[in-house]
């Protein structure tokens, strides 16, 4: 077997793979994971999950989204997480647990302590104890997921806890186990175990005024928290606690520091964060010193986190907690030598003890810390040097340092990069100020404030307390304010708390090349910038850009983003004060051409990816890269196109779109589709260019064929056509005449449909443009096919198949393909049909086309059911429908639950077929979708005739033969005679068309 994922819940819920992290995606997704991981082999109800990814209330899309979690988690366990029977099941061989990892080893350290061998069984726990990151699903829980598995997981851990104790205290080790009973108690009052060891551990260690004290504290937590006294186990102690103490040397007292700043009373959210950096710097000493290195951007929270984690950990260093602002980012950065001065003042030593030399400071700072355990925080700090001064020696300390670039020099660090809050926990800071009822009452507007202040902490702190100095405004008022451009960092500052000055510090350190970045950054609307883009904004060598854009990192005004981190995104309040800096700084003739450079480069590698989509290139290595380029790009190539359309840069918008087309179509992205060639259209019409918007008038035509709105395609069709007209392109016209075709078909009209196809096709051939007949050739087959004229559909879709092959195209010829597939699975050669799908579906794959592999599974799935295969029918329709979802194709979702309805049927399952069944023909009604509403109408028609219930049967198959009776469709309106004949009905129906 090889190399198996590592599942962490021991603590915020991980996973590795030889040693590497594994992104396991949003909190939920997550929690799936949990779920199944701790029931493994174990079939998992679909309902026993959304019950606990949503405790409360599930979403109507509750199902879907579940879906969407399974189908990201089985790319992490190929094959290792299955589905059947409404349930689903990961496969033991298929991952790691840590909890089972640390089951077994308890186990382990308890057969060695009943055997005796008790140093064995002491380390035996301790690497039990090992595989504990902090509390279990830390990160869950404190969503409120997951919350009785984690309990019952944390028991665990504290049994195993008190049985290492006892180990030790059976080992004689009471004086080292004091420091970690102490932190123990303190962690978890209640707990008695803990309670009655401490007291032990005291009395043996002949500390018996402690050991007393202790009993009392106990009995009286116990008394106030719960009203019960101490448990028999540590009433048996009291006895021995009578005996009065031996008189022990008198203690020299030391200094306890304990500088840190108020904890933020309305702290807020990073629930994570917070636990991992108490469960990392809270373990019992180690080898080591530990340093939890936190970098971010101004304003970001540093400085508030790190105070309220060093607060959270005051029972961990009874020593005392030092505290220092490095003051990195200013003009006057504190000195280290100064900084210690102040330090071994508070550890004791007068002025007259002090050493002047640093290096003499350093060596008495860490001698007096060696055996002590005291927590040390450097906030703000510049950078390494002025940090490794200030850092302990001694394993009992720990260190917190905060700094806005990464400490990467700080060796052995933990390090954390810190983001904005997520909208929940930005929306619960902004009220904690606020107020909550002002923010309950306007819930929007509460959200569109915290989004424009990009969720960054400082900037919601800074509108919260605008806000409740000024109780007479609404939110919405404030919004309005915010959201005023210019005014937005003006907006931001109240008294000593201002965004903009934060800022500022970060932009005075840059040299000159770097400061042009940013402002030329900012000229851009697109979300992130790839490393190849900044090159042609600035007119720069790949190598000098990305120099140049690596100080702008490091001073954390720009952050590396993506997969592979080669993107970079600038935080929206940096944008305006980026954009406020340009409007100084740079020529507005320099902001125009960067902006044409960045738009030559969007057209150029839009371009060059779309050629390689079509043809032979397509199905190859060449199409492959394309696609990933698109995936990758999309986002921003959609809002470099708005960007050239509000600028009027109209060619360089329609040429965008045309680029897109393809890509958006594969992967059914019906959105940014609509948005991109309307914009694109509407550019061809300013810029008086006919023949480009004939041409994406077409486009918009197949956007809304493909999504099933007929009317809207025919109205885009028939636009350009008159287009078409107006600028005597036979092509053109040709391709407008072949949507019109596939806008009759989808409207039930086979006969006009043929109509529109026969027209097409000799504009085509004369021509010469084989692509545009490849796809007349392969509508006119399908219609045929609706007409029941199979024979001759049978042959023109063969024409269409070599067409397609001839031109090189392999998408075009694998959905000519699933076109033949369907008339051979009416025809009756069922083996070929099913051939022909399973021939698709990988072919599809290959092509990256979800929507593509969708419909060849929906074909499969109607033959497997001709073929009475109803079990693997309805396997394949769960995959068939799943594959819709992803591509978030309702009505392609519909067609699966149809399909699956006649599987359940003919499984005799006769209730699910039927809630099958009535929920497709709702969305087909919803749609206006009459041909589905006909097979629907049938499959509802098998059903009721199953069930025993002519009647109904009757109502659902008259309906269906008058629908197909006004399409033409003369195989459907047999099938369909034929079920009402067996119904009691006559049969007649209207005539064929």
């Amino acid at each position: 077997m090889g190399v198996r994922i590592l599942v962490r819940i021991l603590g915020p819920v991980e996973a590795e793979l030889a040693g590497e992290p594994v992104p396991l995606g949003p909190p939920k997704q997550r929690a799936v994971l949990a779920v199944l991981a701790l029931r493994p082999g174990r079939p998992t109800a679909v309902a026993d999950l959304v019950d606990a990814l949503w405790p409360a209330a599930p979403p109507r899309s509750a199902l879907k989204n579940l879906q969407l979690y399974v189908h990201q988690l089985r790319k992490l366990l190929p094959g290792g997480l299955t589905f059947g029977n409404g349930a689903y099941r990961l496969d033991p061989g298929a991952y790691r647990l840590d909890a089972d990892e640390f089951d077994a080893r308890v186990t382990v350290a308890r057969r060695l302590a009943a055997g005796g061998d008790l140093a064995a069984a002491r380390d035996a726990y301790h690497d039990a104890l090992l595989w504990w990151r902090g509390p279990a699903l830390a990160d869950l829980v404190g969503r409120g997921l997951l919350c009785g598995e984690a309990a019952a997981l944390d028991q665990g851990r504290l049994r195993a806890i008190g049985e290492s104790v006892e180990t030790v205290l059976r080992l004689g080790g009471h004086e080292d186990l004091l420091p970690r009973l102490a932190r123990l108690v303190a962690d978890h009052p209640l707990h008695e175990r803990f309670r009655e060891q401490q007291v032990r551990a005291l009395q043996a260690a002949g500390r018996h005024a402690e050991a007393v004290a202790a009993y009392r504290d106990a009995e009286r937590v116990l008394a106030d928290d719960l009203g019960v006294p101490p448990g028999p186990a540590l009433r048996a102690l009291a006895p021995g606690l009578r005996r009065p103490a031996a008189a022990t040397p008198a203690r020299v007292s030391r200094p306890v520091p304990a500088e840190l700043p108020a904890d933020v009373p309305d702290f807020t959210g990073r629930h994570e964060q917070v636990a991992d950096a108490v469960a990392f710097l809270g373990r019992p000493p180690a080898a080591a010193m530990r340093i939890w290195a936190l970098s971010g951007t101004a304003g970001v929270g540093k400085s508030c986190l790190a105070v309220h984690v060093a607060h959270r950990l005051r029972p961990h260093f009874p020593d005392g907690q030092l505290h220092v602002s490095l003051h990195g980012q200013g003009a006057h950065r504190v000195d280290p030598a100064d900084v210690l001065a102040r330090f071994l003042r508070a550890l004791g030593m007068t002025d007259q003890q002090l050493p002047v030399e640093l290096d003499e400071r350093i060596r008495c700072y860490r001698s007096r810390l060696a055996d002590r355990r005291v927590l040390v925080v450097l906030d703000d700090a510049a950078d390494e040097q002025q940090v490794r001064p200030l850092l302990p020696g001694g394993p009992g300390c720990a260190a917190v340092v905060t700094s806005r670039m990464p400490l990467a020099g700080l060796a052995g660090a933990r390090a954390l990069h810190l983001d904005v809050l997520d909208r929940e926990q930005a929306v619960e800071l902004l009220a904690a100020a606020a107020g909550p009822a002002r923010v309950a009452a306007e819930p929007a507007a509460a959200g569109a404030i915290v989004e424009l202040c990009g969720r960054l902490p400082l900037a919601v702190r800074v509108a919260s307390a605008r806000l409740a100095t000024r109780g007479h405004w609404s939110l919405n008022r404030f919004a309005d304010r915010v959201a005023a451009g210019p005014r937005r960092l003006d907006e931001l500052r109240v008294g000593d708390l201002d965004v903009r000055a934060s800022f500022q510090l970060s932009y005075d350190g840059l040299e000159p090349a770097a400061r042009r970045a940013f402002h030329l950054l900012a000229l851009l609307d697109q979300p992130t910038v790839p490393g190849w883009l900044a090159a042609a904004l600035l007119d720069a060598a790949p190598a000098d850009a990305e120099d140049t854009l690596d100080q702008l990192v490091d001073a954390q005004l720009l952050q590396l983003t993506g997969a592979d981190r080669d993107r970079y995104h600038t935080h929206d309040l940096l944008r305006v004060y980026a954009a406020e800096q340009a409007a100084v700084a740079e020529q507005a003739g320099d902001r125009a051409a960067a902006l044409d450079r960045v738009f030559a480069a969007w057209v150029a590698a839009a371009e060059r990816s779309a050629a390689a989509l079509t043809g032979a290139a397509g199905a190859g290595r060449f199409g492959a890269e394309a696609r990933r380029w698109f995936a990758r790009e999309q986002t921003d190539v959609v809002a470099a196109l708005g960007q050239a359309h509000r600028t009027g840069r109209w060619e360089v918008t329609w040429r965008l779109a045309r680029a897109l087309t393809m890509f958006l179509a594969e992967r059914s992205q019906w959105s940014a589709w609509q948005v991109t060639h309307e914009l694109a259209q509407d550019a061809a019409y300013r810029a008086g260019n006919a023949d480009v918007a004939a041409d994406l008038a077409e486009r918009l035509g197949d956007l809304y064929r493909d999504r099933g709105r007929f009317d809207r395609a025919e109205t885009y069709f028939r636009r350009s056509l008159e287009l078409a007209e107006t600028t005597g392109s036979p092509v053109r016209r040709a391709y407008a005449l072949r949507g019109l075709g596939d806008a009759r078909w989808g409207h039930g009209d086979a006969e006009g449909a043929v109509g529109r196809y026969v027209e097409a096709l000799p504009l085509f051939e004369a021509a010469g443009e084989h692509q545009g007949s490849a796809h007349a050739l392969r509508g006119l087959s399908v219609a045929y096919r609706g007409l029941g004229r199979l024979d001759e559909a049978l042959d023109v879709a063969r024409r269409s198949v070599g067409a397609f092959r001839a031109l090189g195209d392999r998408s075009g010829e694998t959905y000519a393909r699933r076109t033949l597939g369907g008339i051979h699975l009416d025809l009756g050669h069922l083996d070929e049909a099913e051939e022909c799908f399973l021939h698709c579906h990988a072919d599809f794959e290959r092509l990256g086309d979800r929507l593509g592999m969708a419909a060849a599974l929906l074909g499969l799935g109607m033959t497997q059911v001709d073929q009475g295969r109803h079990d693997e029918a309805r396997e394949t329709y769960h995959r068939c429908r799943e594959t819709f979802a992803e591509v978030a194709d309702p009505l392609g979702e519909a067609y699966a639950r149809r399909g699956l309805g006649d599987a359940l049927t003919g499984s005799r399952r006769l209730d699910e077929a039927q809630a099958e069944l009535a929920a497709a023909l709702a969305v087909f009604v919803a749609h206006a979708d009459l041909r589905w509403e006909a097979y629907a109408r049938t499959s509802l028609g098998a059903l009721f005739l199953a069930r025993g219930e002519p009647a109904t049967a009757r109502e659902h198959l008259d309906r269906a033969l008058a629908i197909f009776g006004r399409m033409g469709a003369r195989l459907w309106s047999a099938r369909a005679r034929g079920l009402l004949a067996r119904a009691g009905g006559d049969g007649a129906g209207p005539p064929p068309g």
